[in-house]
C-alpha cells in the first residue's frame, strides 16, 4: 500500500481449516501451508519453497500444518486502501527443494452473486464464514478451505484504537470476549454442522 493511499479499513481473514486436500507426497503426510493474496499468485512450483520473506501487505501465509484436513485457525490481517476485487487462495505442501501446489481458489469480493456481502467499499463492519472450493493444477477438485472474513472500516478501526481508561478498557475486553465467543461458536456450528 503506497503512502499516498488513505487506509479505508482492515480485512481480517482467519484460515480455519482445509478439507480433502490431495496428497502431495508419496510417503508421509502433507506439510501444508496456505497463501492468501489480494493479487494473483503464480502457480509454478518449480524451485518454489515456503519463505516468510514473501509476506507483504497484499500476500500472507500461514504456519505449516500436517495432513489432508489440516486445522490452521490462523488470522491474517490485510490493510485495505482501495476496494478489493478478489481474494486468491493457494494450499501448498512444503518439501525440501520445491513445494507442491495442492489446490487453489478465488473468492470474489465484488457485489455479485454473494449479494455484496464481501464488499470492502462500505463504511460498516461485517463478518462472514465461507468455504472456498479449490482446484488442482490439472483442474480437478482439490478440496476446500474454510475462512472467516471480518472487515473493519477505518472509522471503526480509529474508534478501537483510542485510549480508554481502565473501566472502559475492562468493559471493552468483556464485550470483545462475548463477541469472539459467539462468533467462534457460530463458525464451529457452521463448520461441524451442529
Amino acid at each position: 500500500m503506497s503512502s499516498s493511499h488513505r487506509l479505508k479499513g482492515l480485512l481480517s481473514i482467519t484460515v480455519l481449516k482445509a478439507n480433502n486436500l490431495i496428497k502431495g507426497d508419496w510417503l508421509g503426510e502433507n506439510d501444508c501451508y496456505a497463501v492468501l493474496s489480494l493479487e494473483p499468485l503464480p502457480t509454478e512450483s518449480k524451485g518454489r519453497s515456503r519463505n516468510k520473506d514473501r509476506q507483504s501487505e497484499v500476500s500472507q501465509l500461514t504456519q505449516i500444518h500436517d495432513g489432508s484436513n489440516p486445522i490452521f485457525n490462523e488470522k491474517l490481517v490485510f490493510p485495505v486502501a482501495d476496494k478489493l476485487d478478489t481474494l486468491y487462495i493457494q494450499l501448498w505442501d512444503s518439501d525440501p527443494g520445491k513445494d507442491d501446489l495442492l489446490g487453489q481458489g478465488t473468492l470474489s469480493l465484488l457485489d455479485d452473486d454473494q449479494g455484496g456481502q464481501f464488499d470492502t467499499n462500505v463504511k460498516k463492519e461485517w463478518l462472514y464464514v465461507t468455504t472456498v472450493s479449490l482446484t488442482t493444477e490439472k483442474g480437478k477438485a482439490g478440496g476446500t478451505v474454510d475462512l472467516v472474513l471480518h472487515y473493519i472500516p477505518e472509522t471503526v478501526a480509529a474508534y478501537m484504537g483510542r485510549k480508554f481508561d481502565s473501566a472502559q478498557a475492562d468493559l471493552k475486553k468483556k464485550l470483545t470476549q462475548k463477541i469472539v465467543s459467539k462468533v467462534t461458536d457460530a463458525a464451529s456450528d457452521k463448520i461441524f454442522g451442529d
